[in-house]
C-alpha cells in the first residue's frame, strides 16, 4: 500500500565520509536500504524463530490429537522367579507344563521356585470415544491457525521494527551531519565577528556571543555523535545481526503520496485483516472444541483389542503361547464433578477469548484512527519543514551579508544560523516521521509491511524516478 514517494539516489557525500571515518574496516560496510533492512530482519530476527517454533509446536499437537485414530501396539516382557503359589500355578499353565502331579496340595501350597518369561504383544484400537478424537483434532487445527496468524503478526512487527531502526539511524546520521555543518557555520561566523571586531565594526560582546554559540553547537555535535552510536546499535538489534556488521545507509528522499481509501474503509480492512485478531478468533474456536471434548465424556467408549502371549522358563523361549481378541465397552455413568468442571474451564476460556476479541477490536479502531491522523499530520509537517528550510537558508544568507556590511547585529546572525540548523533537523525528522507513519498505518491495518515496502520500491522504479 503506497502512501509516500521517494526519490532514490546516492547518499550525501558528507554522510559517506562520516561513516567511512567512523569505521575501522571500511571495506566491510554494507549498503542498506529500507527494503534490504526488512529482508535482513526477516532472515535473522529471533522473534521470528520463536514464532516458527510456536507453529511447529501447534503442528505437533495436531499429530498428538490424531494419534487417537491410530492403533496402539505394545510389546512387554515380565521375567520373574518366585515361590508364590498363585504365580507358579499360573506360570505353569502359561508354559503349558501343568501336570497331574501339580494338583498335589503340598506342591500347590509350597511350590519350588519357578522362573517364567512372559512376552506379550497387544493391539488396541479405539472405535468410538464419544467424539473426543474428532474434537481434539479440530481444536489442534484451530491451534495451528492461531499460531500461524500470530507468526504473521510477528513478521509484520519485525518488518516495522526494521524500518523504524533504519529511519532512526538515518535521522541520527543526518542530525550529526547537521550539527557538523552548524559547527562549521558557527566557526565561520566567529571568524567573521572577529574580523568585524578588528575593523572596529563590532564590539567585544559580539565576539563573546559568537563564542557561546560555537560552544553550544559543539555540544550539540557531541550529543549527536552519541545518538548515532546508540541508533546504530538499535538498528543492528532490529535487524537481528551482530555488532560486527556496519552499514552505509541509503535512505530514499521521502515525498508525500496519495493515501488509499478513507478512514472508515481502513478500519473495516483492519477488522477483517489483522492477523492478531484472527489468532484470537482461532483460539476462541479452539476453546469451543475443548468444551465439546469435555462433553464427550458423557458418551460410551468402544474399543477393539488383540493380544498374543508367549511363556517360557528361558528369556526368549515360547513353550506356551495363547491369544486373545475382544471388544470393550466403557460408559462412565457418574464421574463426580470432573466432567462438569472441565467444561466450565473450557467455557470460561472461550468467554475470556471473546472478551479479548472485543477489546482488541476496539483497540484496532483506535490504532487505525491514530495512525491515519499521524500519517496526514506527518505529510503536512514535511511540506512545512521543506518550506521552512528553504526560507531559513535564504534568511541566513541575507543576514550574513548585512552583518558583513555592518547593517545587522550579532543576535540576528546567530538567530538566523540557529534557525537554519533547526529547519534542517525538522526536515530530517519530518521525512522520517512520514516514512514511519506510512508503515505504522500498514501495520495497524494488517497489511504486510514487508510487501508494502517492496511495492513502494517497485512503484518508484516503474515511475522512472531518477
Amino acid at each position: 500500500m503506497i502512501r509516500w514517494k521517494f526519490l532514490s539516489g546516492p547518499p550525501p557525500v558528507a554522510l559517506i565520509l562520516l561513516l567511512l571515518a567512523s569505521s575501522n574496516a571500511a571495506a566491510s560496510v554494507e549498503p542498506l536500504t529500507p527494503h534490504r533492512a526488512v529482508e535482513l530482519a526477516l532472515s535473522n530476527h529471533p522473534a521470528l524463530e520463536v514464532a516458527d517454533y510456536a507453529v511447529s509446536g501447534a503442528e505437533a499437537e495436531r499429530n498428538v490429537a490424531r494419534s487417537g485414530y491410530r492403533p496402539r501396539v505394545d510389546l512387554t516382557n515380565d521375567f520373574a522367579r518366585s515361590t508364590n503359589p498363585t504365580y507358579v500355578f499360573a506360570s505353569k499353565l502359561g508354559q503349558e507344563r501343568f501336570s497331574v502331579e501339580d494338583f498335589n496340595p503340598e506342591t500347590l501350597n509350597n511350590p519350588d521356585p519357578f522362573t517364567n518369561s512372559q512376552w506379550r504383544i497387544a493391539l488396541r484400537q479405539s472405535i468410538w470415544n464419544g467424539g473426543s478424537d474428532q474434537q481434539r483434532s479440530k481444536a489442534s487445527k484451530h491451534g495451528i491457525e492461531a499460531a500461524e496468524a500470530g507468526r504473521t503478526r510477528v513478521r509484520n512487527q519485525v518488518a516495522f521494527g526494521a524500518l523504524r531502526g533504519f529511519w532512526d539511524a538515518v535521522v541520527a546520521d543526518e542530525m550529526l551531519a547537521v550539527t557538523r555543518r552548524a559547527e562549521l557555520a558557527a566557526e565561520a561566523n566567529f571568524d567573521l565577528v572577529d574580523e568585524q571586531l578588528q575593523a572596529g565594526l563590532a564590539v567585544p560582546s559580539d565576539r563573546m556571543s559568537a563564542e557561546v554559540r560555537l560552544a553550544d553547537v559543539r555540544a550539540q555535535r557531541i550529543r549527536a555523535e552519541q545518538g548515532q552510536r546508540v541508533a546504530r546499535a538499535a538498528l543492528r538489534r532490529s535487524l537481528g545481526v551482530g555488532d560486527d556488521r556496519e552499514f552505509l545507509l541509503e535512505p530514499p528522499q521521502v515525498r508525500p503520496g496519495e493515501p488509499d481509501g478513507e478512514l472508515e474503509q481502513e478500519v473495516v480492512a483492519a477488522l477483517s485483516g489483522r492477523s492478531d485478531l484472527k489468532a484470537l478468533e482461532a483460539r476462541e474456536a479452539q476453546a469451543a472444541a475443548g468444551s465439546r471434548v469435555a462433553d464427550s465424556a458423557h458418551w460410551p467408549r468402544l474399543g477393539f483389542g488383540a493380544m498374543y502371549e508367549a511363556n517360557d522358563e528361558n528369556l526368549f523361549g515360547a513353550s506356551g503361547t495363547n491369544w486373545t481378541v475382544g471388544l470393550s465397552l466403557r460408559w462412565t455413568l457418574y464421574g463426580g464433578s470432573e466432567v462438569g468442571s472441565r467444561k466450565a474451564v473450557a467455557n470460561a476460556q472461550r468467554s475470556r477469548l471473546k472478551a479479548m476479541q472485543r477489546e482488541l477490536a476496539d483497540g484496532i479502531r483506535l490504532e487505525v484512527a491514530s495512525a491515519w491522523a499521524d500519517y496526514h499530520s506527518a505529510a503536512q509537517r514535511l511540506q512545512v519543514a521543506e518550506s521552512s528550510l528553504e526560507l531559513a537558508g535564504e534568511a541566513l544568507r541575507i543576514v550574513r551579508e548585512r552583518y558583513a556590511e555592518g547593517m545587522a547585529v550579532i543576535v540576528e546572525l546567530l538567530g538566523a544560523e540557529a534557525a537554519l540548523t533547526q529547519a534542517e533537523g525538522n526536515r530530517v525528522q519530518a521525512g522520517r516521521d512520514l516514512a514511519l507513519a506510512a508503515a505504522a498505518l500498514d501495520l495497524a491495518i494488517g497489511t504486510d509491511v514487508a510487501s508494502a515496502t517492496l511495492d513502494t520500491t517497485a512503484q518508484e522504479q516503474k515511475d522512472g524516478t531518477p
